[in-house]
């Protein structure tokens, strides 16, 4: 499995910066002509590539040829009506040759230097870069991949790092858990256990700052920061497996969003139900935890212990069938009814589906 970190470059000087903006800008300019030459189906040939006038050395020219191609085939997958294939970002994807990460010797000063080959031939830059608590159990116990990406990002560079090592097993033991997803809470599991009851505020506050504005860029990484701290909270050295709703975006999703008012529907328009998943998805990875998502159809109307299903059993954050009247927190009964959805569909469970305390050990 792999992961990808970024380090800000924010202390390099002056003349490191300009030497950086001239070598992206050259770079871009090269890949989007070679995008250019794809689109007409005029080809990249050895030839060419040695022949077209730019400051870049053959190497990079090289390196941005691979970076266009890729470019292009992703533009082929995803192409749309009336739009070409371009490099709109400053993003550099380099390999060892022009791109290394050294250890400082230094260590009261920063942690790493990265040297970077520009189109000063012969005279790389060396810019310092610090790490954090975080980063710290990467460098220790995962691989360093060769190479990486420089990206410049609302005025500011950075790199990315892939760090790499081998994905656990799948566990064999272990318990299985539902998991709802929320608009009020980030997560209400079988067990009933919530976690993530912050995010609404979080909401607020992002509302309220300027879009693009530095506060609003905070506010938003605030809440990423939230999301990851959540997520690792789940007890992920029991579980054997999490079972989840199979669905693309929150905010798409029309029972939910019709319980919404206006103003709730725009606020959680930064809700990114994709970060969460994203969130999900590695660190069950990480922890060799199975993720298997359920078809979501009636969760939130169905009853977990009558199995009744009815439009109008949950009302807003409460849930009362009005078949046998079960009461309690709608998330929860939701999250009861993804794990029976899901123990369904095992042979060793079907058919044997009782009322039950949100938990299966397996």
């Amino acid at each position: 499995m792999k992961r990808s970190l970024k380090f800000s470059l924010a202390s390099a000087n002056t003349d490191k910066l300009i030497a950086l903006d001239k070598l992206s800008q050259e770079y871009k300019r090269t890949v989007n002509y070679f995008l250019k030459r794809l689109f007409q189906k005029k080809g990249l040939s050895e030839e060419f590539l040695k022949s077209y006038n730019s400051t870049l050395s053959y190497r990079y020219k090289q390196c941005a040829k691979r970076q266009a191609i890729k470019l292009f085939k992703c533009w082929c997958r995803n192409k749309k009506k009336g739009e070409k294939p371009k490099l709109r970002n400053l993003s550099l994807i380099l390999d060892y040759r022009f791109l290394e990460l050294q250890k400082s010797t230094n260590s009261n000063s920063f942690d790493y230097w990265v040297k970077i080959a520009t189109l000063n031939k012969g005279k790389p830059i060396l810019i310092p870069i610090k790490s954090y608590d975080y980063i710290q159990q990467y460098f220790k116990n995962w691989q360093l991949l060769k190479g990486g990406r420089l990206l410049k990002k609302e005025g500011s560079w950075f790199l990315e790092l892939t760090f790499q090592k081998e994905t656990p097993a799948k566990k064999e033991k272990g318990k299985v858990i539902a998991v709802d997803i929320g608009i009020k809470k980030l997560l209400v599991t079988s067990e009933n256990k919530e976690y993530g009851k912050d995010i609404e505020s979080l909401m607020d506050k992002i509302q309220r700052k300027q879009q693009k504005s530095k506060a609003f860029e905070r506010a938003l990484k605030e809440r990423d920061y939230y999301i990851n701290r959540i997520v690792k909270m789940l007890n992920w050295n029991k579980l054997k497996t999490i079972v989840l709703e199979n669905i693309k975006n929150i905010k798409q999703n029309t029972k939910k969003e019709k319980r919404l008012g206006k103003l709730f529907r725009s606020k959680f328009q930064r809700w990114t139900y994709s970060q969460l998943l994203r969130r999900i998805k590695l660190t069950a990875e990480a922890t060799g935890v199975h993720l298997q998502p359920v078809n979501p159809a009636h969760t939130s109307q169905t009853c977990s212990q009558c199995g009744a299903v009815h439009k109008l059993n949950r009302k807003k954050e409460i849930f009362l069938c009005r078949n046998c009247g079960y009461t309690t927190d709608a998330d929860y009964n939701a999250s009861k009814n993804i794990l029976i959805s899901y123990l369904a569909q095992q042979p060793m469970v079907a058919g044997s589906i009782k009322a039950f305390n949100g938990t299966f050990v397996h």
